[in-house]
């Protein structure tokens, strides 16, 4: 499943006033829309980073073995939601990156997913029980921020989280479609206890194929379906993270979308 780490990023900010300081606010996927180029991430996460903020805060892209650092006059928000609740939302922006040397280097290390594209087909593809999902995000728990002489070293952890869409999983409300999946804590996994740090991030699905004479599986077709926002709390080794799904990511949001 490595062939989504590109897109993949954690968002943090960089304090002017101190440049050991790592401000980290969430994860995001790098997507192009209507011919611009940006973070699409959770509104919440996008929040945070503005968060205490000064004009010459830096807004720091981590990817998965190395960070770039935005200047602040680079990065528009475009507001897709107005939240009325942590549980159901809505909880999506959109970071715009505009022209600069830092986005020809994002561009050359990493990958863009575009959502200018008909959602029919996804939906017809990828929200069928037993469809394979992958959640990405950088738990805040598993990273570590250690400073240095000259600013800071960041350790980031990537997760990369299974799933399976079961009954009801998908769900609408208001408009807007969410997918919820069960994360089981057993005594074998290593699941971080919180997923704190993964909001914003991605939800990948797949098709999954099996060779009838060598029994190996395959990854086929895949796509973006979704951005996660909510974790519930662990009850009987059990916890749901929820996410905004297809129509929501690729169609509703953007018709509210604001500079």
């Amino acid at each position: 499943m490595r062939e989504f780490v590109p897109y993949s990023v954690g968002i943090g900010r960089v304090s002017s006033r101190n440049k050991h300081l790592l401000k980290t606010a969430g994860s995001g996927t790098l997507v192009s829309k209507g011919g611009r180029f940006g973070i699409l991430t959770a509104r919440h996460c996008a929040r945070e980073l503005r968060r205490g903020s000064t004009e010459q805060d830096l807004i720091a892209v981590v990817l998965h073995n190395r960070a770039v650092y935005l200047p602040p006059d680079s990065v528009f928000e475009h507001k897709l939601t107005t939240p009325s609740s942590e549980e159901y939302g809505p909880d999506l922006d959109f970071l715009e990156i505009a022209p600069c040397e830092q986005r020809r280097t994002l561009l050359a290390i990493a990958s863009a997913w575009s959502l200018d594209r008909d959602v029919s087909p996804l939906l017809r593809e990828f929200t069928a029980e037993g469809t394979l999902l992958a959640s990405l995000g950088f738990p805040e728990e598993r990273c570590k921020t250690m400073p240095i002489s000259e600013g800071f070293r960041r350790v980031s952890y990537h997760l990369i989280c299974n799933h399976v869409i079961q009954k009801d999983d998908i769900i609408e409300r208001d408009g807007w479609d969410y997918i919820q999946s069960k994360c089981f804590y057993c005594d074998e996994n290593d699941l971080p206890r919180s997923f704190g740090g993964t909001s914003g991030g991605g939800i990948w699905a797949m098709q999954v194929g099996k060779d009838k004479s060598t029994g190996k599986l395959s990854i086929g077709r895949s796509a973006l379906v979704g951005v996660s926002f909510d974790q519930t709390k662990i009850e009987n080794n059990e916890r749901y993270v929820r996410g905004h799904f297809i129509k929501s990511i690729y169609n509703v949001a953007w018709g509210n979308s604001q500079s």
